[in-house]
């Protein structure tokens, strides 16, 4: 791996205007960010969601909807929102929730009216990827929007277990990023600050509840 001082003689000795290119990541050391060899994906993701003070849930393909919609239920949330990036989730989530009577509607019709965005319950959304070395979830403003995954108190992301990758270079280096836009984040559990005498709050600037329904077959 070029280490920082190798990378910097490389940067000033390439003319202006000229790419230096990356570092190689191909020799990177062992890192926190990074799945050890032979750990699963899944069970890393799991572990470090909990780690982050978020809550997984493995769940079946048929169940989801149903699944969903009780999180939402047992939360007391009435007033939910749902992206397009649920995908194939969307119409059973959907169906699910009006059956609990929980009322779900489009992110993208509730985003342009203000007073009824801050009046949601919680969000329901998909994402980009899931990062199984630090419990992270990837969402852009192309599939959830610019906020849907932070307006609300309550965020449930649903995640396929084919999104996740291993680690940050794997995120970086692969295709799951294809088509984000100029607008990603990564999430890791619920919203937080510790700034106020070092007492740490959840939920200050965005979600103060985070559940991961990991979808698999």
């Amino acid at each position: 791996m070029t280490d920082r001082a190798s990378f910097l003689a490389a940067i000033r000795a390439t003319p202006r205007g000229e790419d230096p290119g990356l570092p190689d990541r191909i020799q990177a050391p062992d890192a926190p960010t990074e799945l050890r060899a032979g750990e699963s994906p899944v069970e890393r993701l799991v572990a470090e969601t909990e780690l982050v003070s978020a809550e997984p849930h493995r769940v079946a393909r048929a169940s989801v909807g149903e699944y969903v919609a009780e999180l939402l239920r047992a939360s007391g949330s009435t007033e939910v929102a749902l992206t397009e990036d649920l995908a194939a989730q969307l119409v059973p989530i959907r169906t699910a929730c009006e059956a609990v009577g929980v009322h779900a509607d489009d992110y993208r019709v509730v985003a342009t009216d203000r007073a009824r965005a801050s009046r949601l319950h919680a969000t329901v959304t998909g994402c980009a990827a899931a990062v199984a070395a630090t419990g992270s979830i990837v969402t852009t403003a192309a599939g959830a929007g610019r906020a849907g995954a932070l307006i609300a108190p309550l965020h449930i992301c649903v995640v396929e277990e084919t999104q996740i990758v291993d680690g940050l270079h794997a995120l970086f280096d692969g295709e799951a990023l294809a088509g984000a836009g100029s607008l990603l984040a990564l999430q890791s559990g619920p919203s937080r600050s510790a700034d106020i005498e070092k007492v740490l709050i959840l939920g200050v600037h965005g979600p103060g509840v985070v559940h991961l329904v990991i979808v698999g077959d």
